[in-house]
């Protein structure tokens, strides 16, 4: 008898402690959301966009949605885009930091919260083509109902306690956070506009380098070309017109390697066409802008006053193509 009470003692005492760890994980992944991204994906930038469009984002009143790696993110600013397009009221940067074509692919599949989308642009560059990552553990159905608020609570509370097991991992994102993501003058900065756009305030000292020198390998993966295929078709067949935007890359580069020069010109001829097929619209801004180095944060990133101008010229180039 005494030895059934110790055993049930002790599974009491053991409950107590997995309920009181499970309440403190919980409390503390709760506070941590209010300030910083939950790590819901693998990429701190996807969970940064996701925290900012659940809690900042009217998902009901979106009309345009840009795509791309920092391609996109950097090089288009939504608020300028709103300014010099008639057409778009509402425009939101779901543009994630280093993202394939296929990954591009994958946060598309996020389009069924937007109910009115009527546009997507997809901003890139050569380089954006040069390789085949994808999101692992990756459900945007889930993604889709947690940032409209419509998830169930418990798969929610399920959603947010398995993004918050790893304490540690939270605490160093916690302090890591300003320092590597709060200032406009890094490459890593996350510091949004009401679009999700981020500006990049990098000039003179805080260019580096290597990045403003070095172009990029001349490589083209033909699977990424694909990933691209798949999204001008889907969207066409959706209804949603679909905007392929080839940004400026440093022309002192392009001059000084000849396979550059080459890559970007049959980039553009290509894209042109493969975008054209279903009835979707090319732009190459490298080509009408000509911008001058005092635009670049680097090789193909723009700071924030040469995405200004990139900006406002895609927001003509919608009116143009659909009429105002």
């Amino acid at each position: 008898m005494r030895d059934m009470l110790n055993n049930k003692r002790y599974l009491q005492i053991l409950f107590f402690i997995f309920t009181l760890i499970g309440i403190t994980t919980f409390s503390y992944a709760y506070y941590f959301s209010k300030e910083y991204p939950l790590p819901i994906t693998s990429r701190i930038s996807f969970d940064a966009k996701i925290k900012f469009i659940r809690e900042k984002i009217d998902t009901k009143k979106i009309d345009t949605i840009i795509v791309g790696s920092s391609i996109g993110m950097n090089n288009v600013q939504g608020a300028y885009l709103e300014k010099a397009s008639s057409h778009v009221k509402h425009a939101l940067n779901l543009s994630v930091y280093e993202a394939s074509a296929l990954q591009v692919e994958q946060l598309l599949e996020l389009i069924d919260a937007f109910p009115h989308l009527k546009r997507v642009i997809y901003s890139a560059q050569f380089s954006d083509f040069q390789h085949l990552s994808t999101f692992k553990n990756y459900h945007p159905k889930t993604l889709v109902k947690y940032i409209t608020h419509t998830l169930n609570p418990l798969k929610e509370a399920k959603l947010i306690f398995d993004a918050s097991k790893d304490l540690p991992f939270l605490a160093k994102r916690k302090k890591e956070w300003a320092h590597k993501h709060g200032r406009s003058n890094d490459f890593s900065y996350l510091g949004f506009d009401h679009t999700g756009s981020v500006p990049l305030h990098i000039y003179g000292k805080d260019i580096i380098k290597r990045r403003w020198e070095n172009p990029h390998a001349a490589v083209q993966l033909p699977k990424a070309f694909d990933a691209l295929f798949r999204i001008a078709k889907k969207m066409h067949q959706k209804g949603i017109k679909f905007y392929f935007i080839h940004q400026p890359y440093r022309q002192a580069l392009v001059e000084k390697d000849p396979m550059v020069k080459i890559v970007i010109k049959k980039f553009s001829k290509n894209l042109n066409v493969l975008i054209s097929k279903d009835g979707g619209y090319f732009l190459s801004l490298h080509d009408t802008l000509h911008l001058e180095d005092k635009y670049f944060a680097d090789r193909s990133h723009l700071n924030d006053k040469g995405s200004i101008i990139t900006s406002e010229a895609i927001g003509k180039f919608i009116d143009k193509s659909e009429g105002k």
